[in-house]
Order: structure tokens, then C-alpha cells, then sequence
């Protein structure tokens, strides 16, 4: 019986860190995709400026423009390593990482690796399976 419940706890843990990633994966690309959106609004200003002040165009002209799209491409640049750091973090808890063979139990409330034998989960308290 045992076995049976480890199981269903290890699955439910699974199932709860995938999902709580999936939530974060979907947010982060979500933002990449208004950060592009952003740049790409940012480059038709650019674009129509240059064409209006064609006869006395100067680059101040367009040097906020050009910030804010410097500053958009460096948070798609950390919001990719978020994402990377996500995928990296599901690996480790569910054992598909570069991590040691100790054993481990996982928190059927909020899916965080414990040590085996452990009685409460050392990320959330919840009493764990014994």
C-alpha cells in the first residue's frame, strides 16, 4: 500500500510542477510576445519620423525610440533565461536533471523535493506521506 501511495504522490507532484510551469511558461510568452509587439510599434515611429523630418533628420530625433527598443530586447533576453531557468528547475525536480541518486519525496501540495523519510515538506509545511 505503501508503493501505491508514493506513486499517486509522486504523480500528483508531477503533475503540479508541470502545471505550475506550464502557468509560468504561458505568462512568459505571453510578455516576449508584447515586448515584440512593443519594439515593433516602436519601429514604425521610427520609421514614419524619419520620413517626416527627411529634409532636417537628425538621430535625436529618434533616440528615445531607440532606448526603449534596447530596453525591450534586454527584457526578452531575461524573460528567455526565466524560461530557461523554469524548464531547468522542472528537470531538477522531477529527476530528469543532472542531480545526485538520493532519495526523495515529493510534496503532493506543492510539488517541492524532500529528503526521504522526511514528515513535512521543507518548502510549505504540508504533512508528507509516509
Amino acid at each position: 500500500m505503501a508503493g501505491f501511495m508514493d506513486s499517486v504522490n509522486k504523480g500528483l507532484a508531477t503533475l503540479n510542477v508541470k502545471t505550475s510551469n506550464l502557468m509560468e511558461t504561458s505568462k512568459i510568452k505571453t510578455a516576449i510576445t508584447n515586448k515584440e509587439n512593443e519594439i515593433a510599434s516602436l519601429k514604425k515611429l521610427i520609421g514614419e519620423t524619419v520620413y517626416l523630418n527627411r529634409a532636417n533628420f537628425t538621430m535625436d530625433m529618434i533616440k528615445e525610440q531607440l532606448d526603449g527598443i534596447e530596453e525591450k530586447v534586454s527584457a526578452i533576453e531575461d524573460l528567455k533565461k526565466q524560461m530557461a531557468a523554469l524548464e531547468e528547475n522542472e528537470k531538477n525536480i522531477l529527476g530528469g536533471g543532472a542531480g545526485g541518486a538520493t532519495a526523495k519525496v515529493y510534496c503532493s501540495q506543492c510539488g517541492a523535493p524532500n529528503e526521504a523519510g522526511s514528515k513535512f515538506c521543507e518548502k510549505c509545511g504540508s504533512k508528507l506521506a509516509e
